[in-house]
């Protein structure tokens, strides 16, 4: 679950990022989020995974009240969401498994139950033969796919993703989706950014509209 009251971000510079935010996304639910460049979508990602401080307003992430909750507890709120950026960052020196496998390892997962999760969630994106690889040896979507199974290898509570498609074609753009609701399916909840409206329209989630910092409702297009 995903809530957010009366939230507003103001940079040192000046600048109003977000506007007075209010909305809520039930557990288990899946939302994507829209709007022009610079209305504010990044930061409130940003917001929501602790990665930004909040300086007003209330945000509350899987039970995780970030609004009064100290510092050293923000890795264990990041342990409950699963975060995709439109670029994979994978390390280059690095195997595909060992690329997924990294948040497991923080957290001080034996090795066997490491090496139980990672391949079932790399089998889950279709990458079961592709452990072993290297980011180089594989395609954008396959980077992309990786950067997908790390975020959701440890089981998050609640994935957010910023332009995950981005850099895709349109099938491949299509099939990410599509894994999303799979992970939707299994109750996850999911809070995904993008800008392609050609893409949003073939589902029919829960829409919202950050402009100028401000946040609405969007109604659903059809396909």
């Amino acid at each position: 679950m995903i809530e957010l009251k009366q939230v507003s971000k103001r940079y040192p510079n000046g600048h109003l990022a977000l506007d007075d935010v209010n909305f809520k996304l039930p557990a288990g639910d899946f939302a994507i989020l829209t709007g022009p460049s610079g209305a504010g979508k990044s930061t409130l990602l940003k917001l929501i995974a602790g990665i930004e401080p909040l300086h007003q307003g209330q945000i509350t992430v899987a039970d995780f009240a970030l609004h009064k909750m100290p510092e050293k507890q923000i890795p264990y709120l990041r342990r409950q969401i699963g975060i995709i950026l439109q670029s994979p960052n994978l390390l280059s020196d690095k195997t595909v498994f060992d690329n997924v496998a990294l948040p497991l390892v923080v957290a001080g997962y034996s090795y066997k139950e490491i090496c139980s999760r990672v391949r079932a969630v790399l089998a889950k994106v279709s990458l079961a033969k592709k452990e072993n690889c290297y980011p180089v040896e594989l395609s954008s979507g396959e980077q992309q796919r990786v950067s997908i199974a790390r975020a959701v290898v440890n089981k998050p509570a609640v994935l957010i993703a910023d332009e995950p498609t981005g850099n895709l074609d349109g099938k491949l753009a299509r099939e990410t989706m599509q894994l999303f609701e799979q992970f939707n399916q299994l109750g996850m909840t999911l809070l995904i950014v993008s800008h392609d409206l050609n893409l949003i329209n073939q589902f029919k989630h829960r829409r919202l509209l950050l402009e100028e910092g401000k946040l609405i409702d969007a109604p659903l297009q059809p396909a």
